[in-house]
């Protein structure tokens, strides 16, 4: 029986990439590592969050990146716009093989911005990314994932972080 132990979640005393409950997604390994549980200001507009080459991952494989976008206390100072997460795939040469758009957070709320996409043919490396747009600062945000599927879960820290 799968335990989550507070920090990741355990079989056989091995760390597993996803657990389903009634046919339901509960938890999905975090691919990324050294993400704390802090919030952070992105320095720019397009904050590059991790590059995942393709020894990590497989050509045909779905994969949900996360973010926690923290703009509501900060309302008063970016006045406008959103902020959301960006995937992209790229081949050796840096080319966008494709890019998928998550869901926007507005500049006066809070929420979880999430992108999903199937890796494709070609790929070298998936680029993340935190994306403002049109706000007068720039986006806060936190507790990244990346994990398999095409469904964000809780955020839980990369069991490497922890174990």
């Amino acid at each position: 029986m799968p335990t989550i132990n507070g920090r990741a979640c355990v079989a056989n005393g091995t760390p597993v990439d996803k657990v389903f409950s009634d046919g339901m997604q509960v938890y999905g390994r975090n691919l990324l590592t050294g993400i704390d549980g802090n919030i952070h200001l992105a320095p720019g507009w397009f904050q590059l969050i991790a590059n995942i080459p393709t020894k990590f991952i497989k050509v045909g494989e779905p994969l949900c990146f996360s973010a926690f976008i923290n703009n509501a206390p900060y309302a008063e100072i970016l006045a406008k716009g959103n902020a959301f997460c960006v995937m992209q795939a790229v081949d050796v040469s840096g080319k966008v093989l494709l890019e998928k758009y998550g869901n926007a957070i507005n500049f006066d709320a809070d929420g979880i911005s999430q992108a999903s996409l199937v890796v494709p043919n070609a790929t070298d490396s998936i680029l993340l990314f935190i994306v403002t747009s049109d706000m007068l600062g720039n986006a806060h945000y936190g507790y990244q994932k990346v994990e398999f599927g095409n469904v964000a879960t809780p955020w839980t820290p990369a069991p490497e972080d922890v174990m």
